[in-house]
């Protein structure tokens, strides 16, 4: 066996290349980026650790290009290096290490890849409950396994009356069940399951063989506390999960026998633990470390709307739906077209207060709302025109009324009023209203609201400039025009169904993986032929821009959507041979059956990583395209770049459009019923 100096036990894996990664307010790797890294690590063994708010990635392989590319991204706030330093006594030694880091590689990619998603601490309980049957404990000692982790575990709270009897049933149920015979298995479940008792069996022989440096039963509480880490389950939720399994293993037999014998395993369905504990889960809680993320991260700045945010339950709005997903920093899908794709959401909760910011309601406002959703931000605007206003939020969707309505009875929003009809037409028989917001993106300006607006008014409006990008405007009047007040960066579910549609078309594009391509009416795109143009020739075209650590690319898309004729589209997905600029995918330039995307090469200088901007194009005239496109972001950089002032915008409808005009001709943009000027001085 290999000691080092101090005749301590070396472990036979110590060549992990380690990491931290940070995130901003130490809110945790999402779901986002939890699913990127899993995907792009499926070629190497890794495993991980979430710790205070960031992430503990050990790899076969250096990837810090791949962690370079999030930070770029804004995805991470950073990342370092160190050195990594397994816990070998806690897993036994040695050998118990050994079959730790094989569990840990084996289970990484999937409790990764399933960040965020309901049931995890369901699942974790089914596989540690696989490798405690595998290493032959009898009843006792298992509850002694689960007493153990909740002594490392903060105390509970146990329940009382049908919540006990319901926690306790289903956490026999999990504990007693073959996870293998799962009904409901996601992809690589039973890879993972085997995993689990292969490493029982192991533990097992090296227990029986006395190479164990640790009790068996504390190496398998280790073990519980790295899966429930892994999966992504709370302290105290943990703890909870412990007491229930201490609970069912020493509870009277006769109580015991209540439910499923220990020698008869039922196969699993959707049956999870119904209720727990009191735990961090606590819906307040949740709430309140929302907040505290979103003001540290600038999204809620004012006291009234931080107030409203903390006290309006968010979770009422999304019945069904886990609590903690309810909370995260993402939006949650609320339907979906015929063909699977997204048309009405709950926005993510940093959109949802960047926009209330932009908006100013105040007390005794009159408020128009288009998107209902599931009538979330109606609530919150309902709270903040309080007391003497009122919120009229509006759809398109019946369905979609009808549930807004029901939320916000129970919320109790009783000066809300949730009513079927076309926002881009808005209520005139309500008007004048003090602010609009449009909650839903829009490919225009819907000119019939103007003139429902009070003087003094202001309209919130997420417009797309060209293609995919968009902003949301905050526009009030200027004489006969408009100017921005606010214009934050913002993506948002297009109108649909009424008088100013914003249609657009998402193109698979044919062959390996799943890359898909966001199409609009405005631009010039064959959309049959560039299904098939990533199985053309590629040409390559690299600039000399330098994207540093944590730099903006907003503005590099502003000035490519202002200026190319069909802007910006995005091009999420993979597939082999595809090298966009970031792990999620890539935006592109269009012209007819030719595409040419961002990229990005790595390199290194006296001032540390860079990435190298680069255009590669594919289709009949790729080599003009990608020549353009590289040209246009090195005059970009050259005039504008992330170092210059940025710009504001002005915005007039109807005959008022010939009194804007731009120094930059180019940064006119004549839309159907409306003139976007960008008002963009250069650098120096």
């Amino acid at each position: 066996m290999d000691v080092d100096d101090e005749n301590v036990p070396i472990t036979t894996e110590a060549d992990w290349w380690h990491a931290t990664i940070a995130f901003r307010g130490g809110a945790g790797v999402s779901p986002e980026v939890a699913q990127v890294l899993s995907s792009e690590l499926h070629d190497q063994r890794f495993h991980f650790l979430r710790k205070d708010g960031g992430l503990r990635l050990r790899t076969q392989r250096s990837v810090a290009d791949l962690l370079d590319g999030l930070v770029a991204a804004q995805l991470a706030s950073g990342w370092v290096g160190g050195v990594y330093e397994p816990e070998t006594d806690a897993f036994g030694g040695p050998e118990g290490m050994d079959v730790a880091h094989e569990v840990f590689c084996a289970d990484s990619s999937s409790a990764l890849a399933e960040t965020g998603s309901p049931g995890a601490r369901e699942r974790c309980v089914l596989l540690l409950s696989s490798m405690i049957r595998a290493v032959g404990l009898d009843r006792f000692e298992t509850g002694d396994v689960w007493a153990k982790l909740g002594a490392l575990r903060p105390p509970v709270t146990p329940p009382t009356g049908p919540a006990r009897e319901r926690a306790i049933a289903a956490m026999r149920r999990l504990t007693n069940t073959d996870a293998a015979r799962r009904t409901d298995a996601e992809p690589g479940w039973a890879a993972r399951v085997a995993a689990f008792e292969s490493a029982g069996h192991r533990l097992r022989r090296l227990s029986a063989d006395g190479r164990l440096t640790r009790g068996l039963r504390a190496v398998l509480a280790h073990h519980a506390i790295f899966a429930l880490n892994r999966a992504g389950v709370p302290v105290a939720e943990q703890a909870a999960t412990a007491w229930l399994g201490r609970h069912v293993a020493f509870a009277d037999r006769e109580e015991a026998d209540v439910s499923i014998p220990e020698t008869s395993p039922e196969t699993p369905g959707a049956t999870w633990t119904e209720t727990t504990l009191n735990t961090a889960a606590d819906p307040a809680d949740l709430r309140e470390a929302l907040v505290t993320r979103l003001t540290g991260r600038g999204h809620l700045r004012t006291p009234e709307v931080t107030a409203a945010f903390r006290d309006t339950e968010r979770h009422r709005f999304l019945p069904g739906v886990d609590l903690k997903k309810a909370y995260a920093e993402d939006a949650v899908p609320i339907k979906h077209d015929e063909d699977g794709e997204m048309i009405s959401c709950i926005s993510a909760p940093q959109i949802v207060a960047t926009q209330l910011e932009q908006l100013g309601a105040e007390p005794g406002h009159k408020i128009l709302e288009a998107g209902a959703a599931t009538g979330y931000n109606a609530a919150l605007l309902g709270r903040l025109v309080a007391p003497g206003g009122h919120v009229w939020t509006v759809d398109v969707d019946e369905d979609l009324v009808d549930r807004a309505s029901e939320n916000l009875a129970h919320a109790g929003a009783s000066n809300v009023t949730a009513v079927l009809a076309d926002g881009a037409v808005g209520l005139p028989q309500e008007a004048p209203f003090d602010r609009i917001q449009f909650t839903v993106g829009a490919g225009d300006v819907p000119v019939r609201l103007l003139d429902q607006l009070a003087p003094g008014g202001r309209l919130i409006l997420p417009m797309r400039i060209r293609g995919s990008i968009s902003r949301s405007f905050a526009f009030e009047r200027d004489g006969d025009t408009w100017r921005t007040v606010s214009c934050e960066m913002a993506t948002f579910v297009p109108l649909r169904k009424g008088a100013c549609d914003d249609i657009y078309t998402l193109v698979p594009m044919e062959g390996e993986g799943n890359v898909r391509l966001e199409t609009f009416s405005e631009q010039h795109v064959d959309r049959d032929a560039i299904r098939t143009v990533l199985d053309q020739e590629q040409v390559t075209a690299y600039t000399d821009v330098k994207f540093r650590k944590g730099a903006p690319f907003e503005w590099l898309y502003l000035y490519l959507a202002s200026v190319l004729p069909g802007g910006l589209s995005r091009m999420p997905g993979q597939r082999p041979g595809f090298t966009p600029h970031f792990p999620w995918g890539s935006m592109a330039a269009l012209d007819g059956d030719t595409l040419a995307y961002l990229t990005l090469r790595n390199g290194e200088d006296e001032q540390g990583w860079y990435g190298q901007i680069g255009v590669i194009s594919h289709g009949p005239r790729a080599t003009e395209l990608a020549d353009q496109v590289a040209t246009e972001i090195t005059e970009w950089d050259r005039g504008w770049g992330n170092d210059g002032p940025p710009p504001t915008f002005r915005m007039a409808v109807g005959d008022a459009r010939d009194q804007l005009t731009a120094a930059e001709p180019r940064f006119v943009i004549d839309k159907t019923y409306s003139r976007l000027v960008v008002d963009w001085p250069r650098k120096g």
